[in-house]
C-alpha cells in the first residue's frame, strides 16, 4: 500500500512489515518544493477557481480564487505486511504518522484542510535510534490483540489526533482534543469517577505528569479543562464568552497537544522519557523507547 506525504527516505524492518521509500521519491519531493503551497510547516490546499451566481456577476469584478475543499498528496513510501491486511496497513500508516509528527494517508485519499510536512510538527517529538522499529512493532502488536470495534477506537484516536490539529480556529482544535482524550479514556478501561476526573485517572496511571488545567476543584467534580469543555460543547462558549468573542488563558493549542501526545503511546504499551517531560516544556524531544 502507497502512502504519504514524508521527505525521509529511511527504511524500516520489522518482523513481517517493510516500510520503504519509493523508486521516484526524489521527484515528488522536487515537486512539492515546486508547486505546493506551504507555510510554516503545512501544506494548504491548492486554489480552484470559483463561480459569481446570477445576481453577483454584473456587480463583482474579482474572479474568485477558493481553497479547495478537498485535495490529495502524492504517496512517497510504501508499506507491505505478511499477511496483507487492508485495515490493519492503513492503522500503521496512521500509526508511523504519530512517531513522525505527520498526518500520512494512502495514495489517493482525500486531504482535509492543511496537512503538515514538517517532521515532529504534530507531536513535538522525533524519532532517534531504533525507535521506528520498536514503536511500528507495539502498534502491529496491539492492534493484533484487538477486537473489530477496539480497533476501530484505535484508529479513530490516531486519525483524529494528528487531523484534528489541521483546523484554523483554536475551539476546534480543542474539541477535536477533548474528542481524543475521551476516546483514549475510553479504550485505556480504567474507572473514573466523573467526566473531570479522567485525565487524571489517565495521567496517574501512565505516569505523566499533570498540567494545572485538569487538576481538580474543591468539589473534585470540576477543572479548568472540563468547564471550558462543557461550555463548548453545552452552550456555545468558549473562553466564558460566545465562541470566537475570547481565548483562555491556558495554552491548550500546545499543552492539550503534548498531554495526549504522551497518552497515545503509553495506551499501546510504549515507555519514553517523554511522558515525564513538564507540559509547558517546549523544546522538541526525542521518543527514545525503552
Amino acid at each position: 500500500m502507497e502512502f504519504g506525504f514524508i521527505k525521509e527516505k529511511s527504511r524500516i524492518m520489522v518482523e513481517n512489515i517493510e516500510i520503504k521509500p519509493m523508486w521516484d521519491i526524489d521527484e515528488k519531493i522536487d515537486r512539492l518544493h515546486r508547486m505546493a503551497v506551504v507555510s510554516n510547516g503545512w501544506i494548504y490546499p491548492p486554489l480552484e477557481t470559483g463561480v459569481h451566481n446570477f445576481s453577483e456577476k454584473d456587480k463583482f469584478k474579482v474572479q474568485p480564487q477558493l481553497p479547495a475543499k478537498f485535495f490529495t498528496i502524492e504517496p512517497t513510501h510504501s508499506i507491505t505486511i505478511h499477511t496483507h491486511d487492508d485495515e490493519k496497513l492503513k492503522f500503521l500508516i496512521l500509526a508511523y504518522g504519530f512517531l513522525l509528527g505527520l498526518y500520512l494517508s494512502p495514495a489517493e485519499y482525500l486531504c482535509l484542510h492543511r496537512i503538515p510536512h514538517e517532521v515532529g510538527k504534530l507531536t513535538g517529538v522525533i524519532l532517534i535510534k531504533d525507535d521506528a522499529e520498536k514503536g511500528i512493532y507495539a502498534f502491529s502488536r496491539c492492534f493484533d490483540t484487538l477486537d473489530n470495534e477496539r480497533r476501530k477506537l484505535a484508529f479513530a484516536i490516531m486519525h483524529w489526533f494528528l487531523i484534528g490539529q489541521s483546523y484554523n480556529y483554536v475551539w476546534d482544535r480543542f474539541d477535536a482534543q477533548y474528542k481524543v482524550l475521551d476516546s483514549i479514556y475510553k479504550f485505556s478501561g480504567l474507572s473514573a469517577e466523573n467526566h473531570a476526573s479522567r485525565p487524571v485517572i489517565l495521567a496517574d496511571h501512565f505516569g505523566i505528569k499533570k498540567p494545572q488545567w485538569i487538576e481538580l476543584d474543591k468539589s473534585g467534580k470540576s477543572s479548568p479543562l472540563s468547564r471550558i469543555r462543557n461550555e463548548l460543547v453545552h452552550e456555545a462558549k468558549f473562553a466564558g464568552r460566545p465562541i470566537g468573542y475570547a481565548y483562555p488563558e491556558e495554552n491548550f493549542d500546545f499543552e492539550f497537544v503534548r498531554f495526549n501526545a504522551k497518552l497515545i503511546p503509553a495506551i499501546f504499551g510504549l515507555r519514553s522519557n517523554f511522558l515525564q517531560a513538564d507540559p509547558t516544556d517546549r523544546n522538541t524531544r526525542a521518543w527514545n523507547f525503552s
